[in-house]
């Protein structure tokens, strides 16, 4: 191949990535008012609103923060480990959850 064929390739390349990302996007609904209504419909913690931008208030995020809390502290009582974090932990918690 020439140098001829190999620049035809990279320009039919470049137009059609030219075309086909546009499209995409189009094609794809990402007006964002879907997601305004979903975020405002549910506050429920049963699923995570993936395109919050607040992630520190989503309730699924809090739930999920807890739980894991909860673990380091378990296993602070079962084994003596990870007690440092346990507390850090705790005290984040807390604090994050004032803040709501």
């Amino acid at each position: 191949m020439d140098g001829k064929g190999l620049a035809r390739i990279g320009c039919a390349l470049l137009v059609g990535v030219g075309i086909a990302f546009p499209l995409g996007f189009m094609l794809g609904g990402r007006d964002g008012s879907s997601q305004v209504q979903q975020s405002q419909t549910s506050q429920t913690a049963t699923r995570r609103e993936f395109y919050s931008p607040k992630i520190l208030t989503d309730p699924y995020f809090f739930d999920q923060q807890r739980r894991n809390v909860e673990a380091l502290e378990d296993v602070c009582r079962r084994t003596g480990q990870s007690c440092r974090e346990a507390r850090e932990a705790r005290h984040w918690l807390e604090k994050l959850a004032i803040k709501e």
